[in-house]
């Protein structure tokens, strides 16, 4: 198998180069913070005003985890919290769809493949980017996407669009159902502390994202 789809990927990562069908981008920041409770309190780095304020789920049982606790609370200084937004952009899913009218449903299924492997790794690119610029080892600094169980209210991603210019600048936008789009994007929170691991809020083993 492995022989069969080398080379398959080459051509398709060639094709890519020569078509443009995968546009990579990614926006990403950091912003003063603490936690509150179950909340996540986000400031403005200018003003110092609270913009956001992000509830996630805590662990009914085990050890109580919930996101927030891995932040300073508030009165103790301020923490930082890094967001980020990648997407392979949306000519890969119109590729796609033309290939499917066409009836092309095997290079449909690999061009989006890759597509959703490129925003996969562009997270990954920027997360360790993140680590890097924070002074973070390689082993911490853990980023969690909504839709996850730590963090499964996709409505949030509206805070994070609010800011970062992710519609303005990289062409990432949210449907009425909080879905991302492109649909081969990802948002994310990174979380600084070195405690910090997955874990489900829902008594479920997390999907986790290194």
């Amino acid at each position: 198998m492995k022989g069969e789809f080398e080379p398959k990927l080459e051509e398709l990562k060639s094709r890519a180069a020569r078509e443009g069908f995968i546009l990579p981008r990614a926006i990403y920041g950091y912003f003063p913070a603490n936690g509150e409770g179950d909340d996540l309190v986000i400031y403005d780095p200018d003003s110092g005003r609270e913009v956001s304020r992000m509830t996630f789920p805590r662990q009914p049982d085990e050890e109580h985890l919930c996101l927030s606790d891995y932040y300073l609370p508030v009165g103790a200084g301020r923490d930082v919290v890094a967001m980020q937004v990648v997407t392979a952009g949306d000519a890969a899913t119109e590729m796609v769809e033309r290939l499917e009218k066409a009836g092309d449903y095997t290079d449909a299924y690999f061009i989006h493949g890759l597509a959703v492997q490129t925003a996969e790794a562009l997270a990954e690119f920027v997360h360790k980017r993140v680590r890097a610029e924070l002074g973070l080892a390689d082993n911490q600094g853990r980023r969690y996407s909504w839709g996850y169980p730590a963090c499964p209210d996709l409505s949030q991603q509206e805070d994070v669009m609010r800011l970062l210019p992710a519609r303005d600048l990289i062409g990432v936008d949210l449907t009425i159902g909080h879905q991302l789009v492109p649909e081969q994007s990802t948002a994310a929170l990174v979380v600084h502390h070195p405690q910090a691991k997955y874990f489900s809020a829902r008594g479920l083993t997390a999907v986790a994202r290194a």
